[in-house]
């Protein structure tokens, strides 16, 4: 690729936002959206988003893949590394928050003050440790993705585009690359959970590719296991993060498949005792 010139960004600031500045600026020039990108540079789209808006501070191996995406000869890795080496003012206060080597946020050492956090406020991810952040944002991917698979399902698609559509879904929400890390963060009864949700989900994937639709027996015949799948990975992430454990009863449902609150199986389904 044709290496892109921008003086602006050649110029090494300290402000927070500039590498995501320069990395919108460049990717535009590409032509490339954020998915796009994504795919090039195995971050997610929405870690990208953040990035470009200055709500996550990237990372020098993220600046070099986009480098080597986009063909800027370097410059945002330069950026990324003048930034880290001439912190901002202030920025001893946002290295609690975000860790610069990873573009993870991540949890306050024992000798940092604690921060200012309302007990009934929600937990954000630097709130959590890593393997349980990783899970809760592997639990969301195959959840976006099975939502996008239903969206592919819906559309009046040819075989081809409707095969390629759904192998989309699960690179677009990045469910591979963060299954990959939850594989080596996860604790083993975790990891099991999740794969099984995985793999549920692939089932849904195979599918639609084949040309199943909503209200047909074949999507119904994988979606429902996958639903009892992804229920049984959230009580799993609730034990890893020691919380009790919830019933299906507790929530108003039968079991976790919900096919007593599906409008094409509910009136043949009866639980099992």
């Amino acid at each position: 690729m044709t290496a892109v010139r921008d003086d602006g960004c050649e110029s090494l600031t300290n402000r927070p936002e500039r590498l995501g500045e320069c990395l919108r600026r460049f990717r535009e020039h590409a032509g490339l959206s954020l998915s796009g990108l994504a795919r090039k540079v195995n971050y997610s789209r929405g870690y990208l988003s953040k990035v470009e808006t200055g709500r996550a501070p990237g990372n020098v191996q993220l600046a070099q893949r986009c480098d080597e995406a986009l063909g800027t000869g370097g410059v945002l890795a330069r950026l990324a590394q003048a930034r880290d080496a001439r912190p901002a003012r202030g920025a001893a206060s946002a290295d609690r928050t975000w860790d610069t080597s990873t573009g993870w946020q991540r949890q306050p050492r024992p000798d940092e003050p604690a921060t200012d956090h309302r007990p009934d406020a929600p937990l954000t991810r630097g709130e959590l440790p890593i393997p349980s952040a990783t899970a809760v944002a592997f639990m969301l991917a195959l959840d976006e993705a099975h939502n996008a698979l239903r969206a592919v399902a819906r559309a009046d698609l040819p075989p081809s585009a409707r095969h390629d559509a759904a192998n989309e879904t699960l690179h677009n929400a990045r469910v591979y690359a963060i299954r990959e890390r939850l594989l080596v963060l996860g604790a083993a009864p975790l990891v099991a959970a999740a794969e099984v949700a995985f793999l549920r989900l692939i089932a849904i994937r195979d599918a639609i590719r084949a040309g199943a639709r909503l209200d047909g027996a074949d999507y119904h015949r994988v979606y429902h296991p996958f639903a009892e799948g992804l229920w049984a990975f959230r009580m799993a992430l609730r034990a890893d993060l020691g919380q009790s454990p919830l019933t299906p009863e507790e929530l108003g449902r039968a079991d976790w498949s919900d096919r007593e609150r599906c409008r094409d199986c509910g009136e043949r389904y009866r639980p099992s005792a």
